[in-house]
């Protein structure tokens, strides 16, 4: 199922990047999507550039993040399906919620690097991210 969740028109401020989120496991909780343009702080909420959270839609959904200056990004997206603001992860730390990166990165062990997930924008731009 294909669902556009979010419509915000492009300004002259910058680009818009279109987020089409694969594997959703449900329609139950939020999507939380934070947008990094720095190596510090990647993946933690508190140094997002940009954030966004959403309302799940079991399957393909697609989320747009406007007025983005032209530069280099990461995305990290996680669903928090029950709504505790944090990705939950069992006794070994490995995540029990779906999650997923730019370019679908993965890390050897544990979560990937900046480098690994830049998205250059320049100009409108369109990425996929399968959630795992």
């Amino acid at each position: 199922m294909f669902f556009s969740i979010t419509q915000f028109m492009s300004t002259d401020n910058g680009s818009m990047l279109t987020i089409k989120i694969t594997g959703v496991p449900s329609d139950k909780g939020k999507m939380l999507i934070g947008v990094y343009n720095k190596k510090e702080g990647f993946r933690d909420e508190k140094y997002t550039y940009k954030n966004l959270t959403v309302n799940a839609v079991k399957g393909t959904m697609t989320v747009y993040i406007p007025d983005l200056p032209n530069g280099n990004y990461a995305i990290a997206v996680y669903h928090d399906a029950n709504e505790n603001g944090k990705l939950d992860k069992n006794f070994l730390g490995i995540p029990t919620e779906k999650y997923g990166f730019s370019n679908n990165a993965m890390g050897s062990f544990g979560p990937p690097d900046f480098e690994d997930c830049i998205v250059k924008v320049e100009g409108d731009k369109e990425i996929s991210i399968k959630l795992k």
